[in-house]
């Protein structure tokens, strides 16, 4: 019993010994994966806060001022596409059309299947007969009450306007007798044969060419002395009686002249010499009264004869041509009369006609209205296809109910011509400009990327909120209509993003960033900023992409400062940093 509990104690012994062996292995394990552990982590940090250090400028190691470069951060890729700003969209088309009947009943049949081409006005399917209620029987009877009213008066207006443009026709016809004839009487500037009777104003013009004549026979051997008168080129050489005209000589050198211009006048039939024949009355009148009797030659008495002679003459002649002009004046108010007659009577046949037309015309779709309604009563309703295209959808199968308005098919035209991407931009970004170049992606086809041209963005905003916006293909797609897309802006015309704690506020409340040159200065940048997006800021004007900027500026920093000095001074001479506040410092930032 002794030995069995000796040898109990000698195994209780030797497992405590082979516990504490294992123990120890297990708590030497756990402190080297623990150190393995801390100095993993720790490598790590520095290498992170090392990458944060060397965002833009490898100056920027040796202190703690960080330089960030504007499109590193906060630019999302999408679609292989970088870019700040992107909001939905959908690909619609406007000649993508619901066919939409205008009652209720029955899908009885489809004439056409899903892909087939139309064109407008095609006949594709038919609803059943609706029900023959009081109501419809009703409106087929008022409808054929209408109908038959439009026909009975287009028939009593067809006898009346036919009767009524007669007589205006023939009233036309003699109106312009009635005018020719008063013409006719009055004359024409035609010329007029030897064997025609002479009209009213040739007659005259006539007697105007025979008064002048017959005056210059008479007067012309009482003032020449000669009996004969000479030739037109013969007039120049020879001279009044020199009694003629004693009293003022200057008269004699121009009656010749005077004399040959009416002579001239006088061999054209068809003229009036009216103003040679004046001026030559008025000559010869003014020499018979600058002359003076010669008993030899002319004694008072036929000068006195002479001076009558002419002054008859001359009234004589005046009288025909006033009446030469009267008659004239009265043939261009005929002519006018007989214009506007004319035209009365032209425009109310025209009236009749139009009137006619147009009952016409109704009856017609009144006729068109009857048969519809009657069609719709009767016999079944013929769905037709609204635009050209192609058949896209059949939403109602044969036997279904539709209502009216309720679609139940979708024809859609090819082409980019009316295909065009309708979004929604949100309205707490810049809004892009018409003419913008953005990307289109699908989702899901990441690699799928097409261009398109803003052509309007909305003033005001929707029911979401958001401004709408059309875009069109730059090139042809066959992406189908009616998906869901992503919209993209470039990241060259959208705006950008920087560190919230970048910016400071000068004088007037006017946002800023220490910006650095390409030769490492130090300025004032003045932007202007947008959203407030984490700890990031949107900026519309100021910074473009691939500008230097300091995140974390501090007090210490001067304009035109280099950024080796910069560093140096956020470092105090016990060589301990002196960090800016984590939300780049209230000091430089007034009012945030």
């Amino acid at each position: 019993m002794k030995e069995k509990l000796r040898n109990l104690m000698q195994n209780i012994k030797s497992r405590q010994t082979w516990a504490i062996a294992i123990v120890a292995a297990s708590v030497l394990t756990v402190a080297v994966v623990g150190v393995f552990i801390f100095y993993s982590v720790s490598k790590g940090d520095s290498r992170n806060i090392e990458n944060d250090r060397s965002l833009g400028n490898n100056n920027s190691n040796d202190g703690n001022l960080v330089v960030g470069v504007v499109g590193k951060e906060n630019s999302s890729i999408i679609g292989n596409i970088a870019s700040n700003n992107s909001w939905p969209g959908e690909i619609i088309s406007l000649d993508n059309l619901q066919v939409q009947p205008d009652r209720e009943g029955t899908i009885l049949q489809w004439y056409v299947r899903i892909g087939e081409r139309v064109y407008a006005g095609q006949v594709i399917g038919k609803l059943s007969r609706p029900p023959q209620t009081p109501e419809m029987i009703s409106m087929l009877s008022e409808k054929f009450e209408d109908l038959s009213s439009a026909r009975a008066s287009i028939a009593a207006l067809r006898t009346y306007a036919a009767k009524r443009i007669l007589q205006l026709q023939q009233l036309r016809a003699d109106t312009e007798n009635s005018n020719k004839q008063k013409m006719d009487l009055l004359g024409s500037t035609a010329p007029v044969s030897e064997n025609f009777l002479l009209s009213s104003i040739e007659s005259k013009k006539k007697l105007a060419q025979v008064i002048l004549r017959g005056s210059i026979i008479d007067t012309f051997p009482m003032m020449y002395g000669q009996t004969r008168i000479p030739p037109l080129e013969l007039i120049y050489s020879i001279q009044p009686k020199p009694m003629f005209g004693a009293i003022d000589s200057s008269l004699r050198n121009t009656l010749s002249g005077v004399l040959s211009d009416a002579l001239s006048d006088l061999k054209d039939e068809n003229a009036v010499p009216e103003k040679s024949g004046l001026l030559y009355f008025d000559t010869a009148i003014k020499l018979a009264n600058a002359s003076v009797a010669d008993p030899e030659t002319l004694s008072e008495e036929s000068l006195e004869s002479l001076k009558k002679m002419l002054i008859e003459d001359q009234s004589e002649f005046i009288e025909v041509l006033g009446e030469i002009k009267n008659m004239e004046f009265e043939r261009a108010d005929i002519q006018r009369e007989s214009i506007d007659t004319l035209a009365e009577i032209d425009a109310m046949i025209a009236e009749l006609e139009k009137e006619l037309a147009m009952s016409e015309g109704e009856v017609i779709a009144k006729e068109k209205a009857y048969e519809s309604v009657k069609g719709s009563i009767t016999g079944g309703y013929s769905i037709v296809a609204p635009n050209g295209g192609v058949v896209s959808s059949i939403m109602k199968k044969p036997g279904e109910f539709v209502g009216p308005g309720m679609p139940v098919a979708i024809v859609t035209a090819g082409g980019n011509d009316n295909k065009l991407i309708r979004m929604r931009i949100p309205n707490n970004i810049q809004k892009p400009k018409t003419g913008e170049l953005l990307s289109i992606i699908r989702p899901g086809f990441r690699t799928d990327v097409q261009k398109a041209r803003l052509i309007g963005v909305g003033s005001s905003l929707d029911n979401d909120g958001s401004y709408m916006a059309d875009a069109v293909f730059t090139e042809l797609t066959e992406w189908p209509i009616g998906i869901s897309v992503r919209v993209l802006a470039s990241l060259n015309s959208s705006a950008v993003f920087i560190k919230h704690s970048s910016v400071i506020w000068k004088e007037g409340g006017m946002p800023s960033v220490w910006a650095v040159s390409e030769a490492d200065r130090v300025f004032t940048k003045k932007i202007t900023i947008g959203r407030i997006l984490g700890d990031s800021i949107e900026v519309y004007e100021g910074l473009k992409n691939g500008d230097r900027y300091i995140i974390n500026p501090t007090q210490n920093i001067r304009e035109d400062m280099l950024l080796g000095d910069a560093i140096k001074t956020t470092v105090s001479k016990d060589g301990e940093a002196t960090l800016p506040d984590k939300s780049g410092g209230h000091e430089n930032m007034p009012g945030m």
